[in-house]
């Protein structure tokens, strides 16, 4: 704020700013300082009235020391974040641009730094918004029934992993998110999902207990430890397993416990490309007639077996070619 002191031997007041210093540190420009000391871009008008040798084109030196007001912020909120995150905005090293959405955060994708684009195709109904991790503005999508393919070359580089914010609200009829390459996926809330996709991917795939409603998952080459997020997707039409990396136990784990929640679930086609431990054979029976499973096979063979759970339409399991099911 502007400090009012008196002159000697004037009648007035006049006006004294109170000045501050910024040392420019690696890779910083005028709007990394600009963003940094007033919150905003438009703090480049301050920083070139009380430094007038400064020119836009010029390039900043680690070292350089600029004047500007002090006190003077334009958005006090980013001026918060990057102080409370201890960010120093530094364009040619790491994406720190304070963007910030009026929707909720619906999905958060983390990549490895090394990557210089990512993308993803999607269709359903409603509005997203996409901060792709880097310098550039949020990208807003209107959702329709056409899938869309998504592409983003990245305009810098990260010293961590690079984060990607989905914000929107929206539902989902179809999302393929293979070009991620994600290291980790976190979903926020329960979402409406149709169909999902997400090839060849080495990751935790605890997000998936959130979609609501899904029929249809391809999780071809997934490399993971535990299959039982799985579980919570009672809708599950088709569930594509071909080529997993996944430990027999785990999927064994998880074809028991498919017969033990059978409960309220559709009938499923599976699809694997290495068989689950044991036979495929009727199971024995504890005193109160419930199956005692041993083997990932022989819950299959309840699966495809049991008549009440193939009456209104058959289980079917595809293993490496060989299909398994009581479907005439």
């Amino acid at each position: 704020m502007p400090v009012w002191i008196p002159q000697q031997g004037n009648s007035f007041w006049m006006s004294r700013k109170r000045m501050g210093k910024y040392k420019v540190i690696t890779g910083q420009n005028l709007f990394d300082l600009a963003l940094h000391i007033y919150g905003s871009i438009e703090g480049i008008v301050d920083l070139m009235m009380n430094n007038t040798s400064l020119s836009l084109a010029d390039t900043l030196k680690m070292g350089d020391e600029l004047e500007f007001t002090d006190d003077y912020i334009i958005n006090a909120d980013i001026v918060a974040y990057y102080r409370m995150n201890n960010i120093t905005p530094s364009n040619g090293e790491r994406s720190v641009y304070f963007k910030s959405s009026a929707f909720q955060k619906v999905f958060a994708i983390r990549l490895n730094n090394k990557k210089t684009s990512a993308g993803f195709s999607v269709s359903g109904s409603g509005k997203m918004e996409i901060d792709w991790g880097d310098n550039s503005p949020l990208q807003e999508i209107t959702l329709n029934n056409i899938l869309q393919n998504l592409f983003h070359s990245f305009d810098n580089t990260v010293s961590g992993h690079r984060n990607i914010i989905i914000y929107g609200d929206f539902i989902v009829r179809q999302a393929d998110f293979t070009g991620f390459q994600a290291n980790s996926i976190i979903l926020f809330r329960p979402l409406p999902v149709e169909k999902f996709i997400l090839k060849d991917a080495k990751i935790d795939i605890g997000f998936v207990s959130l979609f609501e409603g899904v029929y249809d998952i391809n999780l071809s080459g997934l490399k993971t430890t535990s299959l039982f997020p799985l579980l919570a997707n009672e809708h599950l039409m088709k569930l594509d397993l071909s080529e997993i990396n996944t430990p027999r136990e785990a999927v064994d784990a998880y074809l028991i416990a498919l017969v033990k929640q059978h409960y309220g679930r559709r009938n499923c086609t599976v699809i694997f490309t290495r068989y689950s431990s044991g036979e495929y054979r009727e199971p024995g029976k504890d005193e109160n007639g419930n199956y005692c499973l041993s083997f990932g096979m022989e819950a299959v063979w309840v699966l495809c077996n049991e008549p009440a759970w193939n009456e209104s339409g058959y289980w079917k399991f595809i293993i490496n070619e060989d299909v398994y099911t009581s479907q005439p």
